[in-house]
């Protein structure tokens, strides 16, 4: 009798998923159809399912009103844990009371804390994610960051693929606030595979979106607009208004990043306004309304500027949503500075001074060299100095973790593990430099604040500055680092690269020996035609030429060399297949081309072979080119750079061509 009561359970709980799925895509259909009912009838499943409609619809009352039925009459723990649930986001989403928000979340983890059923975990792994929305909401990321690991291991632990897709999106943007680049990229990239295998549009498009803020964290606004750009798309055509103006607002805000796009931030921040306001979401009119006070400021209207920040303050303590009112107030206080108004300056850095330890690091090191700055100006040297130290220390912190995660997405080679111990010398000396500065005097400190306060602008000059690299004489590299020294120096007529290899390499190493074949490539190279030759190299068995061209001629060009290759090759192994894979450049990668973004290149070489398998071969040739029908459509600089591709190449914007044949979206999906 109990295990028949137990199923009969369960089959509710899963009629009900479909139903709550349902609500959430066709709110207005399921609301009309459950309002039309007599109330009498109205079952405990009936209430949950109209307040998730009501609550999509964003109808406060009814919505609460259906789930406070919902808790009154249902007899099943699950239910009642349900009901608390859609309380608290209707409190936090729709009241903006997110203290009362987790009140009601208290009450639902009470219920399903130490509940086994598979159904109930996925309910508990909801109100985790709930708990870690509501304390980011309330500016404390220390509090927010355990509740989402603990969803996401216990995501992981029922292998619930849609729950660790939730949890690694919340815990990728709350890492991303708290300057941990490395981990949130993490977090996103293995989102981004979760959302590809689930075909969850609506999860690409906020990684997308995700992704665009974090490029715009580590000051690569091109490849934000990108990522931005495509969640944009993408929720446009989901009809997810809230989202699609979210995605306006951060975008305005890159453009606003260079003065010389202030129209364009302008005309993405005014469309943003209006859809809140049509949206009647005072969150998301606050927030448009912060990016045209930072408009106004960048266009130095100060007086406007001044008005849109005090419209925003407003609006963001009555929804009592503290990271933005501490990001408004922080925008306040640096303009109080530039216009000399101290005191009003200083009364609001001492009202968030208690705040800061709890809210987001960005926050943090913002707040401290405004401080710094405001001690400077009333002469207060010691007091600059404490603050100053403060934020330096986490300015250091943020360009380690900054420097980690750009050295955690590219390949290991000499040329980057230089790179990284210059970077980390670079940071060990300025600690010893600010440990060494603390014994100077007072009289010193002043030339030694603005000295620092330029500090993350020298940062980025030494940055570029070893970007730099020096001119290579020789047509021919047979290293692979060289070979990319001179990509990078070209700058004259669009480049391809062209990729030859035999299929069994390994075979003809144990037949004639590796000398044999480095010889027969090196007598390949010495007849080729230099006109249209740029840069060669041998790597791994695999002939790299870079060669100038069009389209057309580039595609001659590579039918010819492969067939002379393939003549060359030893008449005992007359049955060996050749693999040619052309690259346009510049489809693939914005310049300047980096060293390790070309590096990764090589991964689309065996990705393609793999491919190209599937299709039977021309006369023993399998000649692949890879096109891009939009810029940067792979993350060339991922740690995950295969899986990248293929989610490209599956979503359409990267194609590969075997033998002239287009190869379907879908060839991807057994490799996935």
């Amino acid at each position: 009798m109990f295990i028949l009561l137990l199923s009969s359970v369960t089959a509710q709980a899963q009629s009900l998923q479909q139903r709550l799925t349902q609500a959430n895509s066709e709110p207005e259909q399921v609301s009309n159809q459950l309002l039309s009912l007599p109330a009498t009838t109205l079952s405990t499943e009936d209430y949950l399912v109209l307040a998730e409609a009501q609550l999509r619809l964003r109808n406060k009352e009814v919505a609460m009103d259906a789930a406070g039925k919902a808790l009154d009459s249902a007899a099943q723990p699950y239910a009642k844990a349900y009901a608390y649930l859609l309380k608290a986001q209707i409190y936090g989403i729709l009241y903006r009371d997110t203290a009362i928000a987790i009140t009601q979340l208290e009450q639902a983890e009470h219920l399903l804390q130490h509940s086994e059923d598979r159904l109930s975990l996925e309910l508990y792994s909801d109100v985790l994610q709930s708990f870690a929305q509501a304390y980011n909401q309330l500016g404390n990321i220390p509090r927010a960051l355990p509740y989402a690991q603990r969803s996401l291991a216990l995501a992981i632990k029922q292998q619930n693929a849609e729950a660790e897709l939730k949890a690694r999106i919340t815990l990728g943007r709350l890492t991303l606030q708290n300057n941990a680049y490395g981990e949130a990229y993490q977090h996103l990239n293995q989102a981004l595979t979760l959302a590809s295998r689930l075909q969850d549009d609506e999860a690409l498009a906020s990684i997308h979106l995700r992704l665009g803020m974090a490029y715009r964290k580590i000051e690569d606004h091109n490849q934000a607009l990108e990522h931005l750009l495509l969640a944009k798309q993408r929720f446009q055509q989901l009809q997810r208004q809230a989202s699609y103006t979210y995605t306006l607002i951060y975008i305005g805000e890159t453009y606003l990043e260079d003065a010389a796009t202030a129209t364009q931030a302008e005309q993405h921040l005014t469309e943003a306004l209006q859809l809140a306001r049509q949206q009647e979401d005072l969150l998301r009119v606050g927030i448009a309304t912060l990016g045209l006070g930072r408009l106004a400021v960048l266009q130095q209207q100060p007086e406007l500027a001044l008005q849109h920040f005090n419209a925003a303050q407003q609006l963001f303590r009555q929804q009592n949503v503290q990271t933005y009112l501490q990001e408004t107030e922080l925008a306040l206080a640096e303009l109080y500075l530039q216009r000399g108004e101290q005191t009003l300056a200083s009364h609001l850095l001492q009202q968030l001074r208690d705040q800061i330890p709890q809210a987001a690091v960005y926050l943090q090191l913002r707040f401290h060299e405004l401080a710094a700055r405001l001690f400077a100006q009333q002469q207060q040297w010691s007091q600059a100095y404490d603050s100053l130290q403060q934020a330096n220390t986490l300015r250091l912190n943020q360009l380690s973790e900054q420097n980690t995660f750009q050295l955690g997405i590219i390949n290991q080679g000499l040329q980057q593990a230089a790179t990284a111990n210059q970077w980390q010398t670079e940071l060990a000396a300025l600690q010893q430099q600010l440990q060494q500065q603390q014994s100077q005097t007072k009289g010193v400190l002043l030339a030694l604040l603005i000295v620092l306060l330029a500090l993350p602008l020298s940062l980025m000059w030494q940055r570029r500055r070893y970007r730099a690299q020096s001119p290579l004489p020789l047509l021919h590299s047979s290293h692979w680092q060289h070979f990319c020294q001179r990509l990078q120096q070209s700058n004259h007529q669009p480049l391809s690269l062209l990729a030859f290899t035999p299929t069994q390499s390994q075979a003809l190493k144990l037949r004639f020996g590796e000398q044999q074949i480095q010889r027969l490539l090196q007598k390949f190279l010495q007849q080729l035609d230099s006109s249209a030759l740029h840069s060669s190299c041998v790597d791994q068995d695999v002939l790299w030429l870079a060669v100038y061209s069009d389209a057309g001629d580039v595609n001659k060009l590579q039918q010819e060399l492969a067939h002379r290759l393939r003549r060359q090759l030893p008449a005992a192994l007359s049955e060996q297949h050749l693999l040619s894979l052309q690259l346009p450049l510049a489809q693939l990668l914005d310049k300047p081309w980096h060293s390790h973004e070309l590096t990764a290149l090589r991964e689309a070489l065996w990705l393609s072979w793999a491919l190209c398998q599937s299709q039977p071969a021309v006369d023993k040739l399998w000649l692949a080119t890879l096109h891009s029908t939009h810029p940067r459509a792979c993350e060339w600089g991922s740690t995950a750079v295969r899986q990248d591709l293929l989610n490209a190449i599956r979503l359409g914007s990267i194609q590969l061509q075997c033998n002239n044949q287009t190869l379907a979206a879908t060839a991807a999906d057994n490799l996935l």
